[in-house]
């Protein structure tokens, strides 16, 4: 379907370029990761399966529609085998646009540890741009069960540490949004590690937290999670 990858050939190419800017981060490895873009209604697209991230160009992106189903696909590509993961979520939020699913070193330590520290308020800007990280429960990649363990967060959280597997954040400003969201995360699990070897984490406290609430409000800034879920940061945090 020619006539479709050239409707979309700009979202294909965000896509692409966010997949291997996520690799020269270092973000994944190998073949590691997925990263998702809705683009229409009813038409999603997604990295294929077994191409290295850091190679994925525009012909490789995979477009499929709101089930799964191919539209599109060259080179013999087929869709990463998470898509179901990918399809559920962006079904559940209408509002979120962009998905990476990746294991960057820090936060996955994170998610290993099963530390809470990245469901804290410790930094004012992952604080009101992201919100806290939900810590799911472990789940065999590739299945529905991996799936399912976001539903209990997925309406106030808009990023996740998937235990002993890695880290999910989502944006309704596209995949290279998201990504961004994930580098401001990876920095800030950096900074605590680096807080934790010379003393402690201390946290923002409710009052600074409900300044920056107040910050949101005047700025009219979205809020973590689904619309109309979440209208108080304090209410997350505390």
């Amino acid at each position: 379907m020619p006539d479709l990858r050239e409707r979309y050939a700009r979202d294909i190419e965000e896509l692409s370029a966010t997949s291997r800017r996520t690799a020269e981060l270092g973000f994944v490895s190998s073949q590691g990761g997925n990263i998702s873009a809705r683009i229409d209604d009813n038409v999603l697209a997604i990295t294929p399966t077994k191409v290295p991230k850091s190679r994925v160009m525009p012909d490789d992106v995979v477009l499929i529609d709101g089930a799964g189903k191919v539209l599109s696909a060259q080179n013999g590509r087929r869709p990463t085998g998470e898509t179901p993961l990918h399809v559920h979520l962006l079904a559940q939020r209408p509002d979120i646009s962009g998905l990476v699913h990746a294991h960057p070193p820090v936060l996955t330590g994170f998610a290993i540890a099963g530390s809470e520290y990245m469901a804290r308020p410790v930094l004012p800007e992952p604080t009101m741009e992201v919100g806290p990280m939900a810590l799911l429960d472990y789940a065999e990649p590739l299945t529905d069960a991996l799936a399912h363990t976001f539903d209990k967060a997925l309406q106030r959280h808009n990023a996740f540490l998937m235990r002993n597997h890695g880290v999910l954040v989502m944006s309704h400003e596209g995949p290279a949004r998201a990504l961004e969201l994930l580098e401001m995360l990876e920095a800030q699990g950096a900074s605590i590690v680096t807080a934790l070897q010379l003393g402690e984490v201390h946290e923002l406290s409710r009052r600074d937290v409900e300044d920056l609430n107040n910050t949101m409000r005047t700025r009219d800034c979205p809020y973590p999670g689904a619309a109309g879920v979440v209208d108080d940061l304090a209410d997350l945090y505390f």
